[in-house]
C-alpha cells in the first residue's frame, strides 16, 4: 500500500513537471506595451524560473523592461508590486548583457517598425527620472527630487549629472551628508574634479561638521589637483590657522622648498601664510623669491602687487583725515613720500599682471590710478584710451 502512494505520488509530480506551460516572453511584452503590468510580471517572473528560459538573455532583457515599467508607472493598482523594481530593473538588463551570444543590442520595434534599441531604451529612463528630479526641485520638493536624481545613478552609474544634482539638491535640503556622500563619489570613484565640487566639501566638512582636518585632507588633495589656484591656497592656510599648526606649515613648507629651491608655487603658498598672519614683509619677501624662481608666475606677481597697493591705500585714507594744521600738513607731506615709494614698488608689478593677463578692467583701473597718485598723466590717459576700447562699464 505504502509503495502505491508512493508512486501515486511520483507520477502527480512528474505530471505536474511535464504540465507546467512553458511562459510566453513575447505575451509579456504585449501586456507591458498594454498597461497590463501586473500579468507581464506575472510572465516574466515565472519566465527567469523556467529551464529553457532563464539562461536565455532576451528573457532578462524583458524582465528588465517590465520592472522599469513599474517602477514608472502612473497607475497605483501596480505600484507596489515589486520592491525596488528599478534595482530589479537594472540587474535585469545586466544580466541580459552577460547572457548576450551576439554583438547585436537588444531591441523593441515601434509602431513604425523602427528599432528602440536597449541602450535607447535605458537613456529614456533616464531622462524620465531626470525631468522627474528637476521637475520637484522646481517645486522645492527636495526630498522627492534627491529620490528621482539618485535614480539616475542607478540607471547611468558611470554619469555625473546624477550625482551632481543630487549633491546640490541634498545640500538644498541640508541633508548634508548625502551632499558629501555623492561629492566624495565624484572625486574618488568617477574620477570627476572641479574647483567648486571641491570649495563645496571643504565648506560642508570645515563649517558644517566642524571637522577641520577632514577639511585640510581634503583642500591638500584639491590643491594636488589646481595647484596654482589662489583661493585654495588660502584656504590651505587658514585651516593650517585654524588648527594652530602655523610652526608646522612653516616647516613643511620651508622643508619643501629646501628640497624644490625652483618651485615658485611653493614658495607663493609660504607667502600667503606670513600675509595670512599679519606679517607683510616676509611676505613681499616670499613672494619676491617666488618671481625670481618664475618671472612669469602669475599669482605671486598679483598678491605682491595688491600688497604693496593696499599698504599705499591704507596710507592715503589716514592722510585724507588729517586737518588743516601746520602739523597735519608736515605729516601729510611726509606720509605723502611713503605712499609715493609704495606705489612704485606696486607699480612694475601691476604692469606685468597687465602683460601676463592683457585687458583685465581691474588691472588697468588700478594702475591709471597709481599713474595719477605718481603724476604720470600721459600714462594715465594710454590707460584711459585702452579702457575705452574694452567697452563695457
Amino acid at each position: 500500500m505504502k509503495r502505491l502512494i508512493v508512486l501515486i505520488l511520483a507520477i502527480t509530480v512528474a505530471g505536474y513537471s511535464y504540465g507546467q506551460k512553458k511562459p510566453k516572453i513575447n505575451q509579456a511584452e504585449k501586456a507591458r506595451s498594454a498597461g497590463n503590468l501586473g500579468e507581464a510580471k506575472n510572465i516574466m517572473d515565472l519566465a527567469v524560473e523556467y529551464e529553457k528560459l532563464k539562461d536565455d538573455g532576451k528573457t532578462w532583457y524583458y524582465r528588465g523592461l517590465v520592472y522599469a515599467s513599474l517602477d514608472t508607472t502612473k497607475n497605483p493598482e501596480y505600484q507596489n508590486l515589486a520592491n525596488n523594481p528599478l534595482k530589479v530593473a537594472m540587474e535585469s538588463f545586466a544580466k541580459a548583457d552577460d547572457l548576450n551570444k551576439g554583438d547585436n543590442e537588444y531591441y523593441l520595434t515601434d509602431d513604425n517598425g523602427f528599432p528602440i534599441t536597449k541602450s535607447q531604451q535605458i537613456s529614456g529612463l533616464w531622462a524620465h527620472y531626470l525631468n522627474k528630479g528637476v521637475e520637484s526641485y522646481n517645486v522645492k520638493d527636495y526630498t522627492s527630487a534627491y529620490d528621482y536624481f539618485q535614480r539616475t545613478t542607478l540607471v547611468l552609474p558611470e554619469d555625473t549629472t546624477g550625482y551632481i544634482y543630487s549633491a546640490s539638491v541634498a545640500q538644498a535640503n541640508e541633508d548634508y551628508d548625502n551632499a558629501l556622500k555623492n561629492q566624495y563619489y565624484l572625486i574618488n570613484d568617477l574620477d570627476y574634479h572641479t574647483k567648486d565640487i571641491y570649495f563645496t566639501i571643504i565648506y560642508l566638512e570645515g563649517t558644517k561638521n566642524e571637522d577641520n582636518e577632514k577639511a585640510l585632507e581634503v583642500i591638500k588633495k584639491a590643491r594636488a589637483k589646481f595647484p596654482n589656484d589662489l583661493d585654495l591656497a588660502k584656504s590651505e592656510i587658514n585651516a593650517l590657522i585654524k588648527s594652530e599648526r602655523i610652526d608646522e606649515a612653516r616647516s613643511e613648507l620651508e622643508m619643501a622648498i629646501a628640497n624644490e629651491p625652483d618651485n615658485p608655487n611653493l614658495k607663493f603658498t609660504l607667502g600667503v601664510m606670513y600675509e595670512e598672519i599679519g606679517e607683510s614683509q616676509k611676505a613681499k619677501e616670499a613672494y619676491k623669491s617666488s618671481i625670481e624662481s618664475d618671472p612669469e608666475y602669475l599669482n605671486s606677481r598679483y598678491n605682491l602687487a595688491v600688497l604693496s597697493y593696499n599698504q599705499a591705500v591704507e596710507m592715503i585714507k589716514e592722510k585724507n583725515n588729517l586737518g588743516i594744521t601746520s602739523a597735519d600738513q608736515k605729516k601729510a607731506k611726509e606720509m605723502q613720500e611713503t605712499i609715493n615709494a609704495r606705489l612704485k614698488e606696486a607699480l612694475p608689478h601691476w604692469e606685468k599682471v597687465d602683460e601676463l593677463q592683457p585687458n583685465d578692467r581691474t588691472t588697468l583701473e588700478t594702475i591709471q590710478y597709481i599713474y595719477v597718485q605718481l603724476k604720470l598723466y600721459d600714462k594715465a590717459e594710454a590707460i584711459e584710451t585702452k579702457l575705452e576700447a574694452l567697452g563695457g562699464e
